[in-house]
């Protein structure tokens, strides 16, 4: 039998107790007939809900008729670690072809980019990059798992500049004009997730596109707002041009790519 503690206004503890054949509170005796499960099941759900409203069951003596409220330990922290559990199974391991057209992809996508930033920005300009190490992470997106939500062509742009440029607002303001560095690392960081939610462009990527705008990097900081277009904006559409050829290449349906060209859902939410 399971038991289950209720603290109660003005009165003992009460118990609950459920067997096999019913369900017997304060002493009284409910059969598994229709009538009485369906009143102790709701009268049980008052209780683990911490409900102060009278919960009132069938007739008698021993009825539960008092204002119920959870024990204090389930308010607090017995509610809060619950919450660490584990609650779902890891996923299976991956496909060898899921694995060989994740590096064959990642592969193409960073060799661009880096022939790009190597052979033409560093030669032939004087402060343009076209990568920085955020790009890294949405090649896992991009490739690794592109049915994903935050791995959509407009998470990858918009959210790469939007985090580029409160990335850049946050250096320019904070860490160089107050020169409080750790302050406009976790401004950079927390604003630009505000700026992805507000465009419903999440990408984690974007984080990391915002942090590297503050840290000490001397062409970043040289490149100033033109950071946005190089290499956040610019770097990210030629690499989601990658991810569309590469893709959807493969016969697995599951590499499809994109799943959305759409950013927001024009239809009324369902209540």
């Amino acid at each position: 039998p399971r038991r289950l503690n209720i603290g109660v206004m003005k009165s003992p503890v009460e118990e609950v107790k459920e067997s096999g054949s019913g369900v017997e509170v304060n002493g009284k005796f409910y059969d598994n007939s229709v009538d009485g499960v369906q009143e102790i099941i709701a009268l049980m759900r008052k209780i683990e809900a911490g409900d102060v409203e009278l919960a009132k069951s069938k007739g008698g003596s021993n009825d539960p008729t008092k204002p119920l409220l959870r024990e204090k330990e389930e308010n607090c922290l017995s509610a809060y670690f619950n919450r660490w559990k584990h609650k779902r199974d890891a996923p299976y391991l991956q496909s060898t072809n899921v694995v060989v057209w994740s590096w064959i992809g990642s592969f193409l996508g960073i060799a661009v980019l880096c022939y790009i930033h190597y052979e033409v920005c560093l030669k032939y300009t004087e402060n343009l990059i076209f990568i920085v190490g955020s790009f890294g992470a949405q090649a896992v997106l991009l490739f690794a798992a592109p049915k994903a939500p935050l791995a959509q062509p407009w998470n990858a742009v918009i959210g790469n500049g939007v985090s580029a440029f409160a990335g850049i607002c946050a250096w320019h303001i904070v860490g160089d004009g107050l020169g409080v560095m750790w302050l406009a690392g976790a401004l950079a960081v927390s604003i630009a997730i505000v700026f992805m939610h507000w465009t419903n462009s999440l990408h984690p990527p974007g984080g990391a596109t915002a942090l590297i705008a503050v840290m000490e990097m001397k062409r970043v900081h040289e490149l100033s707002f033109l950071y946005i277009l190089f290499p956040a904006m610019l770097a990210s559409m030629v690499h989601v041009a990658v991810a569309l050829v590469v893709n959807n290449i493969s016969a697995d349906p599951l590499r499809s790519y994109p799943m959305t060209w759409i950013p927001f859902n024009m239809k009324p939410k369902t209540k």
